[in-house]
């Protein structure tokens, strides 16, 4: 007597990343046949295939010898001779479906695709309710390339078996390979509810949450995927990065402590993130924690002394401190490693100007303007000092400059007609100050500039009509 036929399905090699490879998993079906009580895990395959071996030659038709000797070729990589033994099942008992079912499945080991369908086809006629078939023929035609058959046969897999997480997780890959971002989160998070620890799948939907634009939603994920997995090294990098973006998100629209709070999250993640760094220095600086901005700074460059951002950062900090010595050290380092690096430039233009070393300052200003022609602010600063040194030309040059690039810069008007009122030139002044209070009525001390303006053009004119000479 032998016992009956025992139906296991086991899972095989998965294979499969977020970019479109379709994870595949083939059930087997197994049956045991043994003439005495042997635990068979006891016994290597190649002696377990000798004793069916043995029991064929005294009964050649012994359905379940051939079943299980073909289940034991196949494990071994004898697919011939594994097709060999299921097809003898067949001849023996044409509506075994677990024969036709475990052809289909060598036929898909063996890249033999279209036999596969054929095999687990002829499966489903006798058994049409077997999730597992449907999904080994999504298998098969995920592998031939025809992606939309592959998703109806997972869709027929899950409506018979709807807990079938890989037949989800295939369909996701799909949806994903075909752009159907929303489809392909769907199924991420169908499989994801049934296999919660699979941190590969959670690594996967969290990256689709990413691509979607579902921060919140990612960073949630990559929280789960952690509980499972805490050394997940990769899944840190990402959510270091989500909170870093967070943090940049929330600076920008004003929210000063939620960006300095995302900032220190990404820290949590990935403690040498000199970019997170830079970028807490920056909120700190923003909300007048100067201190505090310095510490980070520094913390920074001890991660990456090259950064020369942040040596230009730094000498912001110290510069709100008045520290301008500390400052035009970080910003020459800045220049030491970009000397094209025009913020440093600007800045240490800046602090000249405060320190009253004009030439200096005008000499960074024309750095500025070497790597950025069109930079409006250092053209207004270098003017401004040009004016106040008595060098009118320069000045006039560099705010015409201004004016022609943006007409409705009230304060170019405006500086442009202190250096024609310099000049001597009241008629042209006068007009540019009308200007600036056509574009900003609201500013006084203009207004006070053109009655100056005008009493000085009535003086000139009373004092010329004394002495014959015909008005300007």
């Amino acid at each position: 007597m032998f016992p009956g036929k025992l139906f296991l399905r086991e899972n095989a090699v998965k294979i499969g990343n977020y970019f479109g490879i379709v994870g595949i998993t083939v059930f087997l079906s197994f049956q045991m046949v043994f003439s005495s009580p042997i635990d068979p895990t006891d016994i290597p395959d190649k002696e377990i295939m000798k004793k069916y071996q043995k029991i064929l030659l005294q009964e050649p038709s012994n359905l379940n010898a051939h079943f299980n000797l073909g289940i034991l070729l196949y494990r071994n990589a004898h697919y011939n001779e594994a097709i060999r033994e299921f097809n003898k099942v067949i001849e023996i008992n044409p509506n075994d479906a677990e024969a036709y079912y475990n052809l289909g499945n060598i036929y898909n080991k063996t890249s033999q695709y279209d036999n596969a369908v054929n095999a687990y086809k002829k499966a489903l006629a006798i058994q049409p309710r077997d999730a597992a078939v449907f999904h080994n023929i999504g298998n098969a035609f995920t592998n031939k390339g025809m992606i939309d058959d592959a998703i109806t046969y997972y869709q027929m897999a899950v409506e018979i078996d709807p807990g079938l997480a890989e037949s989800h997780k295939n369909m996701a890959y799909l949806y994903k390979k075909k752009g159907d971002v929303s489809k392909s989160i769907s199924s991420f998070e169908k499989a994801a509810t049934l296999n919660p620890k699979d941190t590969g799948l959670l690594f996967d939907l969290a990256s689709a949450y990413e691509s979607n634009g579902s921060q919140d939603n990612a960073i949630l994920t990559y929280k789960k995927l952690l509980s499972a997995d805490p050394s997940h090294k990769e899944t840190k990098n990402r959510l270091a990065l989500l909170y870093n973006n967070k943090g940049v998100s929330c600076a920008l629209q004003g929210k000063k402590d939620d960006a300095i709070a995302s900032y220190k999250e990404a820290l949590q993640n990935k403690e040498d993130f000199s970019e997170v760094y830079n970028n807490l220095g920056a909120a700190y600086v923003d909300k007048g924690m100067i201190d505090d901005a310095i510490v980070t700074y520094k913390k920074a460059l001890t991660i990456s002394p090259n950064f020369g951002e942040v040596y230009n950062n730094l000498g912001v900090a110290y510069t709100k401190k008045k520290a301008y010595d500390d400052a035009v050290s970080a910003f020459k380092k800045a220049l030491s490693l970009n000397r094209n690096h025009a913020g440093a430039h600007f800045n240490l233009g800046v602090i000249y100007s405060e320190k009253g070393m004009a030439e200096e300052a005008i000499n960074e200003y024309g750095e500025v303007l070497k790597v950025i022609p069109d930079d409006l602010s250092s053209l207004y600063n270098r003017g401004v000092l040009y004016l106040e040194n008595g060098k009118l030309d320069d000045a006039a040059s560099d705010i015409k400059k201004i004016v022609a690039r943006n007409p409705r810069l009230a304060t170019a008007h405006d500086k442009l007609g202190d250096i024609y009122q310099k000049q001597g030139h009241l008629d042209e002044a006068i007009a540019e100050y009308k200007k600036a209070l056509e574009i900003s009525p609201e500013m006084k001390d203009i207004f006070h500039k053109l009655e100056g303006a005008h009493r000085i053009k009535e003086q000139q004119t009373k004092s010329q009509m004394k002495t014959g000479e015909k008005p300007q």
